[in-house]
């Protein structure tokens, strides 16, 4: 499949790919039935990019590692699953805007209000979540390196899922959760506050 439209696609209907899918150009959206891209087992993709990525939701089959190409239709805001236990199958869209950003589960005491994925798990196994962060993108809060987890919704409460962040805390990281068996909702959260400070003056 080549996907080659700068005016941009919207799949009215689900798109099966089960071999090389190549984003040359244009964003793919998926109406609010919703439609599905979907990527059969062993199937890729390749390409995408701010410009070229998909602005709904995506699906993936089989027990592979895969980067959903997703984004908001402006910025590219992938999100990776890796070492599946299983055969599985998953489904993935981004969105802005975090709900519930102060329902938390110590340790965790504040997340990310700017952005998260919605990684949902309809059949299979444990996986490793991948998120990355781009603050030329996304605004990222000035959490501290190490006391960056990822957080996932569960029970209504934002819950620590664990993970080393790497990265520049100003500029772009990542950081991988393994071997979670619970799924939905995930941002960035941290297990410390930041208060805010402002220089008067030096004598």
């Amino acid at each position: 499949l080549v996907t080659n439209n700068a005016a941009g696609i919207t799949l009215n209907a689900n798109l099966s790919v089960s071999g090389a899918h190549t984003f040359t150009s244009g964003v793919i959206a998926t109406s609010v039935t919703p439609n599905y891209l979907i990527y059969e087992v062993g199937s890729s993709h390749i390409g995408s990019a701010d410009s070229r990525h998909v602005n709904g939701w995506v699906k993936k089959i089989g027990n592979s590692n895969f980067t959903f190409p997703v984004g908001n239709g402006t910025f590219l805001r992938n999100t990776a699953i890796s070492n599946l236990s299983a055969s599985s199958e998953f489904n993935c869209k981004f969105f802005l805007v975090t709900p519930n950003p102060t329902n938390i589960l110590a340790p965790i005491l504040l997340v990310d209000n700017n952005e998260y994925w919605d990684i949902t798990r309809v059949s299979g196994g444990t996986a490793d979540i991948t998120l990355n962060r781009d603050n030329s993108k996304i605004a990222f809060p000035p959490f501290v390196l190490n006391q960056i987890k990822a957080a996932n919704y569960f029970g209504g409460l934002w819950t620590d899922r664990g993970g080393s962040a790497t990265g520049n805390i100003l500029t772009t990281g990542v950081i991988t959760a393994s071997g979670v068996g619970s799924f939905g909702l995930y941002t960035f959260g941290s297990t410390d506050w930041f208060v805010p400070l402002q220089f008067l003056k030096f004598t």
